[in-house]
């Protein structure tokens, strides 16, 4: 079985290519998909907010977030 990645604030800002605030918002306030509010689990260990990775994927998926508009997105001019 493979090892669990957990993601600080920051880094799952970083890998879902958001801002540091919009991951708050995510696991505070909820996103909205298909008419339900759906949050964003969190850990809290030794006072330090945990992201786990799969977690995060799943969100980004039930988001519309996807390997489609990362290719869009790497693709595009710079």
């Amino acid at each position: 079985m493979g090892q669990k990645v957990y993601f600080d604030i920051k880094g799952a800002a970083e890998y879902a290519g958001v801002r540091r605030l919009t991951i708050y918002n995510w696991f505070r306030r909820g996103s909205h998909v298909n008419g339900e509010v759906v949050f964003l689990p969190v850990r809290i260990i030794d006072g330090q907010t945990l992201i786990n990775e799969i977690d995060l994927n799943n969100h980004l998926d039930a988001l519309g977030y996807g390997p489609a508009e990362e290719a869009e997105e790497n693709n595009a001019p710079t």
